[in-house]
């Protein structure tokens, strides 16, 4: 008798923060090696360049990510929002930008305080 393997499942937040951590290794790594090899501007540059991506990036998806009906949204004070408007139960997108985006900066950020 075959038994099917259990599969693991493992949640999109968890991955975000996951995917962001080796993110901003992989640029430390990067601006510490070009640092290491003699181009310390470059290096500077690189960690710089991806950490401006990442402000850009990140606070662009929590602008425009949001659905239209929560910016202008105009509930009287006192009166019961409708479920359409309630929070989604699943992780948004914005969250998702900033668990990849947390790590991420840490990492372009130790790299352009530590290879100036």
């Amino acid at each position: 008798m075959r038994t099917t393997p259990d599969r693991v499942t493992i949640s999109a937040t968890v991955l975000a923060l996951l995917c962001g951590a080796v993110l901003g290794l992989a640029t430390f790594a990067g601006a510490a090696a070009l640092w290491r090899a003699g181009q310390p501007r470059i290096g500077g540059l690189v960690s710089q360049s991806v950490l401006l991506a990442v402000i850009v990036l990140v606070s662009g998806v929590a602008l425009l990510a949001q659905p239209a009906r929560q910016r202008r949204a105009r509930v009287p004070v006192g009166r019961a929002l409708p479920h359409a408007w309630w929070p989604q139960p699943y992780d948004s997108l914005p969250a998702l930008a900033a668990c990849v985006g947390g790590p991420l900066f840490a990492g372009a950020g130790a790299a352009v305080l530590v290879f100036r």
